[in-house]
Formats: C-alpha cells, structure tokens, sequence
C-alpha cells in the first residue's frame, strides 16, 4: 500500500495536535469541586422508568481524574423469577443506588467546552420491602411479602459535560452507564441508567 506525502503529512500532524488539545482545554482545571442534581431514566428491566438523584466530584492535581460520590433513586421497578417448583414471584421495588467511582475526563477538542469522559464505580443497591404475589403452577397469584436486600454492584459508561460560559464554573452533563450487581435481588439483571443535569463547581 502507498502512502502520499500529504497523507503522511495529515497523520503527522494530527499525532501532533492530540497532546496539545489535551494540555490546552481551558475549562477544565484542577482542584475543582462540583456538584450537581440530575433526573433519568432506568432501563433494562421492563421500560423505562423515571428516576432521579446528585453526585459530588472533585478533581484531582491532574485535573482529568474526578472521584465523585453519587446517590440516586429508582421507583418502583418490577421484577420477576420462578423458583425451582415453577412458582412464579413478581413485585415492584424501590431502588435506591448509592455508590463512588471516578470519572475521566478527556478533553480531546482543544478550548472546547465541550468533554466527553468515561465513569466507573462501585457500590450499592438497596430495595425496599415491598408487598408482591406468588403464582404457583396452575393456582391464582397469591399475596407475598418480599423482605428488603441489598447487594455489592459495579457500573461502568460515559457522558459528556459541556461547560457554560468562559468561567467554566458550571454547565449540562448527560451520561448512561450499566449496572450489574453480584448477589441480591437484581443479582440475575442488568440496569441501565441515562440521567443529565446540570453541575456547579463550587471552587
């Protein structure tokens, strides 16, 4: 394969313009700390569903990796499983995700306000107690009781923060990320989540 001069000379360039759009984004600075509301939508049980919380970063000397601490709620998600006899338990429960993580920021456009990154955390996932049935084979739903349960979940996705004004001192955020927990009640699903909201840096 043949490669022309200007080819080369594009491709050259571009591997020199890279490191510079990331040393050079003005709105992204080091030691600052956000906060920030956000409303969503969960997915990946039966439909979406509303649902809503906030989260704390604070970036760090590096200023492109920002712990955060998050908490967020998800009403009344169904759910389903049959046991070993063919019985079928169905409920709907109340989620409530707390968790910490870090997000990455990549600010691949140079002077942008415009920053993709990517997020990771762990944590947990609360359901409430709540009242469902049991269908055993060839009977009517039955009322049961389903206990809370709690159980150890990572997520991992990306969003984009797009920064408002000069000061970069606040902006819109949107993002989705997947859920999978390890025991526990959703322990057999996977939950999505797409939230966006605004942020404000504090300092």
């Amino acid at each position: 394969m043949t490669i022309n001069r200007r080819t080369l000379v594009q491709w050259s360039a571009l591997i020199l313009l890279v490191p510079q759009a990331f040393a050079q984004s003005s709105v992204v600075r080091s030691g600052s700390l956000e906060v920030g509301p956000f409303i969503g939508a969960s997915y990946g049980i039966d439909k979406f569903r509303v649902m809503g919380g906030g989260n704390v970063t604070y970036a760090l000397k590096n200023k492109y990796v920002l712990p955060y601490f998050e908490v967020s709620y998800f009403p009344g998600l169904p759910h389903s499983f049959t046991d070993v006899n063919g019985s079928v338990f169905s409920y709907s429960t109340g989620l409530t995700d707390v968790h910490a993580g870090v997000h990455i920021r990549m600010p691949i456009f140079k002077e942008a306000p415009l920053v993709p990154y990517l997020v990771f955390g762990v944590g947990e996932l609360h359901a409430s107690a709540t009242v469902g049935t049991v269908t055993a084979p060839g009977l009517s739903p039955m009322p049961e009781n389903f206990p809370s349960g709690t159980s150890f979940a990572i997520n991992g996705g990306g969003g984009l923060r797009y920064y408002l004004g000069g000061s970069g001192r606040f902006g819109f955020r949107v993002e989705a990320k997947v859920y999978k927990a390890t025991s526990g009640p959703f322990s057999s699903d996977t939950i999505g989540k797409v939230e966006a909201g605004f942020f404000f840096q504090l300092h």
